[in-house]
C-alpha cells in the first residue's frame, strides 16, 4: 500500500515541478514583453507574446491578452491541484506508518468486519477512485489545451516576426527567401530580442507606474519559451498518466 502511495506521490510530484517550471517561465516572456507589444495597438488589449502579427510600416503588436491568461492560469491551476495531492499523499504514506504500528499492537482486539461492512468500504473507494479519475481526465485536457495554445502562439509570432525582421534588414532578391524560409524560430528570436525598438509609448506607461523598464536587460526569449512549451508538454504527459494510475493502483 505504501508503494502505491509513493508511486502516486511521485508522479504528482512530477506534475508539479513541470507545471511550475512551464509557468515561471512563461510568465518571465509575458512580463517581459507586456507593455510592448501594446504599445502601437489600437484594437484590443495585445499585451501577449503569443499569436503576436506584424503590419506595414515596420509595427509589431502582440496577441491578444485573454490567451496568455489563459496558459499561464492553467498551469498555475496544474501546479495548485499537484501540490494538494502531493501534500495529502504525503501525510498518507506518514499516516499509514503509524496506523500498521497500532493495528499491530491491537490486532487481536480488533473486531470481525461483517460482508456489509466490506461491501460499503469498497463501493466508497471506487467513488472516489472514478472522480480522482475523471478529474485528472478534465485537467489533462485543459492542460493540453493550453500546451496547444502556447505551442502555435509561438510559431505564429515566429511568422509573423520575420516580416518585422525584413524591414530592419532590407533584402533584397534571394536574401528575401533565405529570410523567409531558412532563418529558424532561434534566430528569429534573437532578433527580436536584439533589434526590437524600445517603445515611447511603454517606457512612458512605466515611468508613470514607477516600475522599471525590463528592457533595460537582454533576456533569451527562445530559450524562455521553448523551455515552458516543453515543460506544459510533459506536464500535459503527466496528467494523461494519472487517470490511469489512479485507476488501476
Amino acid at each position: 500500500m505504501k508503494t502505491v502511495a509513493a508511486i502516486k506521490l511521485g508522479l504528482c510530484s512530477s506534475v508539479f515541478s513541470t507545471a511550475v517550471l512551464a509557468s515561471v517561465c512563461f510568465l518571465v516572456v509575458w512580463s517581459y514583453w507586456y507593455f510592448e507589444f501594446d504599445a502601437d495597438c489600437a484594437v484590443h488589449d495585445c499585451k501577449c507574446i503569443l499569436f503576436g502579427t506584424s503590419f506595414a510600416g515596420g509595427v509589431f503588436v502582440g496577441g491578444q491578452l485573454y490567451r496568455c491568461r489563459y496558459v499561464w492560469y492553467s498551469l498555475t491551476v496544474s501546479a495548485s491541484f499537484a501540490a494538494l495531492a502531493c501534500i495529502a499523499y504525503g501525510l498518507g504514506i506518514l499516516c499509514s506508518v503509524g496506523t500498521a504500528r497500532q493495528r499491530r499492537r491491537s490486532y487481536d482486539q480488533a473486531p470481525t468486519m461483517t460482508d456489509d461492512d466490506i461491501t460499503r468500504k469498497s463501493s466508497q473507494v471506487s467513488k472516489s477512485k472514478i472522480g480522482l479519475v475523471i478529474f485528472s481526465i478534465l485537467m489533462a485536457v485543459n492542460t493540453m489545451i493550453a500546451s496547444i495554445i502556447l505551442t502555435n502562439g509561438y510559431i505564429s509570432t515566429c511568422q509573423q516576426y520575420v516580416h518585422r525582421v525584413n524591414s530592419f534588414l532590407l533584402p533584397t532578391g534571394k536574401m528575401v527567401d533565405l529570410i523567409s524560409n531558412r532563418l529558424s524560430c532561434e534566430t528569429i528570436y534573437d532578433f527580436l530580442d536584439y533589434l526590437q525598438p524600445p517603445s515611447h509609448e511603454a517606457t512612458l506607461e512605466l515611468i508613470r507606474q514607477h516600475r522599471p523598464n525590463p528592457r533595460n536587460d537582454i533576456i533569451n526569449t527562445w530559450n524562455w519559451l521553448t523551455t515552458s512549451i516543453i515543460m506544459s508538454w510533459l506536464n500535459t504527459i503527466l496528467w494523461v498518466l494519472l487517470p490511469v494510475t489512479f485507476y488501476f493502483l
